[in-house]
């Protein structure tokens, strides 16, 4: 989760009866208490799936994965980070409360998630990943394909005001999504804290290609190898013998 800033502009629109943070004072992230109560309300008023693009170490997603336990709807929560230790962390987070039955922790893109799961439509996207214009404006080209009609998009970040300072290029949330198909196909809910939430009026006009080659191949010796051995490799060994 990316961090917000030490003032901005109030929250507007209702709130939880209760402070959402208070559930997971000890996990490091940059959520306000306006941010946590209505992620807590809107995961607990859906019947899912719920996607999170940008995990970091589980706040986010133990506040969701708390609020379908209480709801009692059978909701499942995606959540995505490219760092192996924000997923560790993360899961640690959710089996200490008891909560990591209903969440999914995948490591990997959004691009590759959407790939995996070309059939999965979040009825709730949390995006908290990259946070400049570029990376928003990426993770929207995926979201495009598969939020559906109906469907919310909560954006982290997007009610900071670092969004206006030229300076400041990590931050450029609410910029990005104005120059997306959310401005043209979705209704404003209101700002809560940092967060801006949106809803998609119509279903998306195109689908994700349902194909992702999830294999680690971290550096060019491995995909060298890995096209030498597969099926290459065998082929060269079955000459041989």
């Amino acid at each position: 989760m990316g961090p917000s800033a030490s003032r901005g502009p109030p929250a507007s629109g209702p709130t939880v009866v209760m402070d959402a943070l208070a559930l997971v004072q000890s996990i490091p992230g940059w959520l306000r208490s306006e941010d946590a109560n209505k992620l807590y309300e809107l995961a607990g008023a859906t019947r899912g799936p719920i996607l999170e693009v940008g995990t970091y170490r589980g706040k986010s997603t133990v506040i969701m994965a708390a609020a379908s336990q209480a709801s009692q709807r059978p909701t499942t929560i995606y959540t995505l980070d490219v760092d192996r230790r924000s997923i560790d962390a993360a899961v640690v987070e959710a089996k200490s409360r008891g909560l990591a039955d209903r969440i999914v922790f995948i490591r990997g893109t959004l691009t590759a998630f959407a790939r995996a799961y070309p059939h999965l439509r979040p009825t709730l996207t949390f995006v908290d990943g990259d946070h400049s214009w570029r990376g928003v404006q990426h993770d929207l080209a995926v979201l495009d394909a598969i939020v559906p009609a109906g469907g919310q998009l909560l954006f982290h970040d997007f009610n900071d005001p670092r969004n206006e300072d030229p300076s400041c290029a990590e931050v450029k949330v609410r910029p990005a999504v104005q120059d997306s198909w959310v401005a043209r196909e979705c209704d404003f809910e209101g700002a809560f804290g940092v967060c801006g939430l949106f809803r998609r009026r119509e279903a998306p006009r195109r689908s994700p290609v349902g194909q992702a080659d999830l294999l680690p191949l971290a550096s060019i010796r491995e995909q060298y190898l890995h096209r030498v051995r597969y099926p290459a490799g065998r082929m060269w060994r079955r000459m041989r013998g």
